[in-house]
């Protein structure tokens, strides 16, 4: 095991590097299934519509799309 910090709020963990710990990736795999259930139901939605509509940032919904 590897002492490392999460990628996402830098908490100190034991897992590999560039990990998420385990607080992140519960909110990463939610945030995941906001913006998946918004554009299933809007299909034609753009990025903007999806951070007004869902209330995460710019920032998260290009890491959640690239991803």
């Amino acid at each position: 095991m590897i002492l490392s910090n999460c990628s996402s709020c830098g908490k100190l963990q034991l897992q590999q590097a560039e990990a998420l710990c385990l607080d992140c990736f519960k909110q990463f795999i939610e945030d995941t299934h906001t913006v998946k259930n918004f554009l299933n139901q809007n299909p034609y939605a753009n990025m903007m519509d999806v951070v007004h509509q869902t209330g995460l940032s710019l920032k998260k919904v290009k890491e959640l799309v690239n991803r």
